[in-house]
């Protein structure tokens, strides 16, 4: 199963005034609408958009610091940690970690501070930590006893991140951490598809399927093309779901600028339907499955409300899509449905819920042992206990 991602610690994030989570090879968020399941996530999309640009064009992207900072009437920073298994030498025992903290100074600036710990080498010891403040970098080599101070940088502007400065470069010692993490990082597919976007014809290439999918049928085309099988597999979770779908075919308009445009044929229908007509949910389940059947995805895959707009029926195929996928890619997905939490194995939820006096999100509500009993010891299934109330994470 994939894993890399094990633990995400953030404080002074929107509604996140502390919360400590741990995920698994699949994880899905429940609970109330505000209480945090999308903040969560948009803390890993503002992490991977701070390493594949800046941090100030993340904040620039979610409107400004003020939307991005803890709104409890105090000024504060934002710490955002992750811990994961990505490295070469690192394990479970020796995570790696990436902490960003971000305060704005008196004037309206930015100030902010990044930290990478890693192994670097194979065997005990030997972790480095790399600390950046502004443009002034340390590197500190760690032994098991004390610290000795290796090197200092300094960056050449604050136009990127420092951790993508430092994985481009070729220093001495430092090995393939820094670059794997970033890898990591700015490759985290976010999926939240827009559905009149991935409607419409795309240009025909060879790119990875889009977070809004607006390029759904050239990504489709190229998965038919690239992996047969995997377009074929897809094809019947498809019908699965759709009574009366046969195949998806494809057809081309333009000239010297081709676009590709999704073409569905059922059952009894002579003219395909093309994915302009095709219905909300229709789509939206396509490129849900597009993501779900890539061969080679990213380490991680994010998507939001993985249910909706969706029939219940499909879920069952989207549970069992999603447990496939996450051996090769970690999937972290939110959602409102009882009928999906129903299809779930208690290590598999993360319960989300709001202090009604404070509005400080608290996740998780409850740990997965202590999910894995109440399912045990009631004649309810775990979508059914979760919606009853006895285990949080529903309105009051």
């Amino acid at each position: 199963m994939s894993n890399a991602l094990r633990r995400v610690v953030a404080s002074g994030f929107r509604s996140l005034q502390k919360v400590d989570v741990r995920f698994g090879p699949f994880s899905v968020l429940v609970g109330p609408n505000g209480s945090g399941k999308s903040n969560l996530l948009k803390v890993l999309s503002f992490i991977r958009d701070s390493a594949r640009f800046d941090p100030s064009q993340a904040i620039s992207l979610l409107g400004g610091f003020s939307h991005v900072l803890r709104q409890d009437g105090r000024q504060g920073t934002v710490s955002l940690s992750i811990e994961a298994v990505v490295s070469e030498f690192a394990s479970s025992n020796a995570l790696d970690k990436y902490t960003l903290n971000l305060t704005e100074s008196a004037d309206g600036d930015i100030e902010r501070d990044e930290e990478l710990l890693y192994k670097s080498v194979r065997g005990r010891g030997r972790r480095q930590i790399i600390r950046a403040q502004g443009l002034d970098v340390s590197i500190d080599d760690l032994q098991q006893k004390a610290g000795t101070r290796q090197q200092f940088l300094r960056l050449a502007s604050d136009s990127v991140s420092a951790l993508g400065t430092i994985a481009r470069l070729d220093e001495g010692g430092l090995g393939s951490g820094p670059r794997d993490f970033f890898e990591f990082l700015s490759t985290v597919r976010y999926l939240d598809p827009d559905v009149n976007a991935a409607r419409t014809p795309s240009r025909m290439n060879r790119a990875e399927l889009h977070d809004d999918a607006s390029n759904l049928a050239s990504a489709l085309y190229a998965l038919s093309e690239a992996s047969p099988d995997a377009f074929d597999a897809l094809q019947r979770d498809l019908a699965r779901c759709l009574p009366g779908m046969e195949s998806l075919g494809f057809g081309v308009i333009g000239g010297a600028a081709a676009s590709i445009v999704v073409q569905l044929q059922e059952r009894g229908v002579i003219q395909p339907i093309e994915l302009a007509d095709a219905s909300f949910g229709t789509v939206r389940l396509l490129a849900l499955l597009t993501a779900l059947h890539d061969p080679a995805p990213p380490q991680l895959t994010i998507i939001e409300e993985i249910d909706h707009g969706l029939h219940p029926y499909a879920l069952d195929v989207l549970v069992e899509r999603m447990r496939e996928a996450s051996s090769r890619t970690q999937i972290i997905v939110a959602s409102h449905s009882p009928t999906l939490v129903n299809r779930l194995r208690p290590e598999e939820i993360i319960i989300c819920d709001r202090d009604p006096d404070t509005g400080a999100s608290i996740i998780p509500v409850v740990d997965s042992a202590d999910v894995a009993d109440a399912v045990a010891d009631s004649e309810w299934r775990l979508g059914e206990l979760w919606f009853s109330g006895a285990l949080g994470g529903v309105p009051a």
